[in-house]
């Protein structure tokens, strides 16, 4: 299975991190969180995860609305 790199920047909160999850849970991902810088006790944060290639275009639509909704800089790297 080929993965790629979902950055989520600017995030806030312990929700905001929930928030992330729950719209990759929507879409069907398989993900794995691989990294936070600082990190993952200090916010605002830059969260890392690893998703399917496949799930990309879901991926950025749902991760796009999301960053509009909650002021968050997300990318598919």
């Amino acid at each position: 299975m080929d993965e790629t790199m979902l950055r989520v920047a600017n995030v806030g909160s312990e929700a905001d991190l929930e928030a992330v999850r729950d719209a990759l849970d929507e879409i069907g991902a398989d993900y794995e969180r691989v990294d936070s810088e600082p990190n993952e006790d200090i916010y605002p944060q830059t969260a890392y995860f690893q998703i399917q290639s496949g799930l990309t275009g879901d991926a950025d639509n749902v991760i796009g609305k999301l960053a509009d909704e909650r002021g968050l800089d997300a990318e598919i790297l």
